[in-house]
């Protein structure tokens, strides 16, 4: 690291030692980007992005300006620079230099959370990376990103490991090492702590990189905490401040122990940390959180004052998952991608066939037959794909009337011991721990699950409702007994009636009937 700091300030004098600042120098920060980033940045901003560069070497400068950026992990932009890289390279044949632009293209609306653009971006790249592992690791590694932030972990597992796979042809130890703490990462969130523990074992075996020892030590204390082993999840969460970090993780582990705080009813240090969090670089969704603890640290110590404050900007942060929640996942678009290509290549495999005709009526009628053939396998394989969608929407209802009953017949023993109001408030807290009827969020991500985004819906369609009622649609839609609704809604039965037709009416129906037909469609 020493070496570098001499070599770098050698290196500036000598290529900045002619009288102006030209396309040379472009070209010569170009070489140097990947070994000194830093220096080839300080050459970028010493040249005059104007008309006096051509088109060529203004495209080239977009290029470098956004890889040494992205190396020295600085905010990628103007915009208008790597576009007009995009633009320049796609009227050229250029196909190095296309990707590159493409790629940085990418990145930029990745870090902005413009996750459906980024996407489309990087599935259309991959015809650009088939013989390259270093830039199809960073696209997939990109894609896995973005599945996490989806909540999509199956899909963000699936793009880690082929990352990994292309950096391990590579031999590119560091990318190799973040990868497998990625995949790991992904398992945490799966809560498969198992494999998880076995990844990060590995990489403490073979890894001595300290950023990458604090990264484990960092997801190791989020594993204890979600397991509820406090003491071992504190440890090893501020052992990992000791460590270098990068991008947002200094702000998630200060959050992570802002959280852990206050479920150790320590509301002091859970604001102290939290506020902490806030002062490092973060994604909304950290911070959202962030300001969720701290609304209910300041309800805890009775702060009033400052818990108004942090309600209005934790509400806003959530108004940005909400938009954020909108976007089509990666797995969407990279199917309807799959299927745009198939078109592609069936509207050309058609002006052949069409070109042959001319000559071969006969060989045409018998190529239209057998495609004919293959397009109606094709929705037959269509529908039986819906069919099992359908099937499996229906499974996960099935599934969660079938573990509240599960519940209920477990402790169907305790019950017969109970007095009404104590087997009441024990029915109550069944559905609490089935259906997380406490904690909103929760409980909207598990009816969103089940209903194929339900509340969503409901919440942009029909603003007038209240979360009382979405929540009669909800067990309206699981068929929760009446006696059980008044429970849990706290209503009398009479009330649970009138609180239908409110439903009814806020839903612009003519009647309760109608209601009920729309919410079993939706």
């Amino acid at each position: 690291m020493q070496f570098r700091f001499i070599v770098s300030p050698f290196l500036i004098c000598f290529l900045l030692s002619g009288c102006s600042l030209m396309p040379n120098e472009i070209k010569n920060a170009e070489k140097i980007v990947d070994t000194y980033p830093d220096s080839a940045l300080h050459i970028l901003q010493q040249t005059h992005h104007s008309q006096k560069l051509s088109d060529a070497d203004r495209a080239l400068y977009g290029i470098v300006l956004f890889k040494a950026l992205d190396k020295l992990e600085k905010n990628l932009q103007p915009d208008s620079v790597i576009s007009f890289s995009v633009n320049y390279y796609q009227n050229t044949n250029d196909q190095l230099h296309l990707a590159q632009s493409y790629y940085y293209k990418a990145r930029l609306l990745k870090n902005t959370q413009q996750f459906a653009d980024a996407t489309k971006i990087y599935l259309m790249l991959m015809d650009f990376a088939k013989n390259n592992d270093d830039l199809q690791g960073k696209i997939y590694s990109d894609l896995g990103d973005i599945s996490i932030m989806q909540i999509d972990f199956r899909n963000a597992l699936k793009k880690f490991k082929l990352s990994y796979s292309f950096f391990k042809k590579t031999k590119d130890a560091k990318n190799t090492n973040l990868k497998l703490f990625d995949i790991g990462r992904v398992y945490r969130l799966m809560k498969d702590y198992k494999s998880a523990k076995t990844c990060f074992d590995k990489l403490l075996s073979t890894c001595k990189d300290s950023l990458v020892v604090g990264l484990i030590y960092q997801e190791m204390g989020i594993s204890f905490y979600h397991q509820t082993q406090f003491d071992s999840a504190k440890y090893f969460l501020r052992k990992s401040l000791d460590y270098p970090t990068r991008g947002t993780n200094l702000a998630i582990r200060n959050y992570v122990l802002a959280d852990l705080y206050f479920d150790m009813n320590k509301f002091d240090s859970s604001t102290t940390y939290a506020l902490k969090s806030l002062n490092y670089p973060a994604n909304f969704i950290t911070r959202k959180e962030c300001y969720r603890i701290l609304v209910n640290s300041r309800y805890s110590l009775k702060d009033l004052d400052h818990m108004a404050i942090y309600m209005i900007k934790y509400q806003n942060y959530t108004d940005s998952v909400r938009q954020f929640e909108s976007q089509t996942k990666v797995s969407v678009l990279e199917d309807l991608h799959k299927k745009e290509g198939t078109t592609s290549k069936f509207k050309d495999y058609l002006i052949i066939v069409a070109a042959i005709l001319i000559g071969l009526i006969l060989i045409g009628l018998l190529l239209f037959f057998k495609l004919h053939q293959r397009n109606k396998t094709k929705e037959i394989a269509l529908d039986l794909a819906n069919e099992t969608i359908v099937k499996n929407q229906t499974l996960l209802r099935e599934n969660l009337i079938l573990k509240i009953e599960e519940t209920k017949a477990e402790k169907n023993i305790l019950f017969k011991k109970l007095s009404i109001p104590e087997k009441d408030k024990a029915i109550i807290e069944i559905y609490n721990q089935c259906l997380k009827l406490k904690y909103w969020n929760e409980f909207m991500a598990l009816m969103n699950q089940t209903f194929n985004n339900l509340i969503v819906q409901l919440e942009t369609n029909y603003t007038d409702l209240n979360h009382k009622e979405i929540t009669w649609i909800c067990l309206f839609l699981l068929d929760i007994p009446l006696t059980d609704m008044v429970l849990i809604l706290e209503n009398q039965t009479g009330s649970i009636y009138k609180l239908k037709q409110r439903v009814t009416q806020k839903m612009n129906l003519s009647s309760t009937k109608e209601l009920e037909s729309l919410l079993k469609s939706m």
